[in-house]
């Protein structure tokens, strides 16, 4: 589930404070608010420019041709959709079109969900982000003593990546592979990579291991707990399943040799990591929780961003609690699995986010959402 830090995109955003203020003086509507409530989670829809809508769908209308996969985007301003816009095919094999509800795996980009539980459960006294790994979960070798759950978070435990390990073992994307076979994969690993907290290296079992907790303190799988303490607090139309949802988008590995599209497998059933399915207009909902911190509160809000740790980039990102900060303020994280790809931005001020999935890795989220950020200056 790889992650590149899309700068443009949120440059873009940085200016778009005065984006609000012009929308609301026009009082004109884009897209209907019947379009903007996607995925059936409720919203109030942003008053917005038809021309700046109409140029939005044309990014997509521009990037996506009618016959082949395609994304949905949508636009959020300090928690209402703006707009919301989609092109290109969820089924090749029916012809079903994408739409704003449309559902996605968001892949990496359910990382801060996981990471907002465990903050959660400490902020309620039922953990210590300074709890030891081996506290939480059993069964591990010596070095889990030795790893925090701040480690975990900020992505400087050394844990290997449990993907390469699984792959390594000979399994295959199509193989049925579960979180207790990912956790045992690492249980067989004699050391760590480095010195927990002398750096920073994204593995995805850092926040396997995440959602491992989240059950064992809660006493819920991290799916319940999401839905109990974010998803359904905020309306939220989201749900953690490995598992495609109803209404998703077909995933799709792209053939650069033949230009052909196949459907995209994976059985392997890990959470925490990823497998958050939503639509991108329920995640700039979401995004405007890193400014009012409604679930939370303000407290939450610091501590998904205290601690932030160097990224290891060369423009001074830093990595948060399942979320990457740029030096200018900017939030962001992308997501990308098995044909499925995601782009989330959250401007400096969080007034305002930017979210495009994508059922083929053929399509650039992240292009795409800087085309869109230039219409919303």
């Amino acid at each position: 589930m790889s992650y590149t830090t899309p700068k443009a995109v949120l440059a873009i955003l940085a200016v778009v404070l005065t984006l609000s203020a012009c929308g609301e003086e026009s009082g004109a509507s884009g897209t209907s608010p019947e379009a903007r409530q996607n995925a059936t989670g409720s919203t109030t829809a942003a008053p917005v420019d038809p021309e700046r809508a109409a140029r939005s769908q044309s990014v997509l209308d521009n990037a996506i041709t009618d016959d082949e996969p395609g994304c949905s985007a949508a636009v959020g301003i300090e928690g209402q959709v703006a707009w919301t816009g989609a092109h290109g095919l969820a089924d090749l094999e029916t012809g079903a079109k994408i739409t704003e509800s449309t559902v996605f795996d968001i892949a990496s980009v359910s990382k801060q969900f996981t990471a907002t539980a465990i903050l959660l459960l400490a902020d309620n006294g039922k953990l210590s982000i300074e709890d030891s790994l081996a506290s939480h979960v059993p069964g591990l070798p010596g070095w889990a003593d030795t790893v925090t759950v701040s480690e975990l978070i900020h992505q400087t435990s050394g844990i290997p990546d449990y993907i390469g390990l699984l792959e390594d073992a000979g399994y295959a994307y199509t193989d049925p592979t579960t979180q207790e076979q990912a956790v045992q994969a690492l249980a067989e690993v004699p050391e760590l990579q480095f010195d927990p907290g002398s750096q920073f290296d994204y593995s995805n079992s850092n926040y396997l291991l995440l959602a491992n907790i989240v059950q064992r303190v809660s006493g819920q799988p991290l799916p319940a707990f999401l839905s109990a303490q974010i998803f359904k607090p905020l309306d939220l139309a989201m749900t953690m399943d490995p598992k495609l949802a109803p209404g998703s988008a077909i995933p799709y590995d792209y053939d650069d040799g033949t230009g052909d599209y196949t459907v995209a497998v994976s059985n392997w059933e890990q959470i925490g990591d990823g497998a958050i399915q939503t639509a991108p207009s329920q995640l700039v909902r979401w995004a405007d929780n890193y400014r009012t911190g409604k679930v939370g509160g303000q407290a939450l809000v610091d501590a998904q961003l205290a601690g932030a740790v160097d990224a290891g980039s060369d423009d001074g990102d830093r990595y948060g609690a399942g979320i990457y900060l740029l030096p200018d303020g900017g939030l962001t994280h992308d997501g990308s699995w098995s044909g499925s790809v995601t782009s989330f931005h959250i401007s400096p001020d969080r007034r305002t986010a930017i979210a495009v999935s994508c059922n083929t890795g053929n399509q650039d989220p992240d292009a795409i959402a800087e085309e869109i950020g230039k219409l919303w200056l």
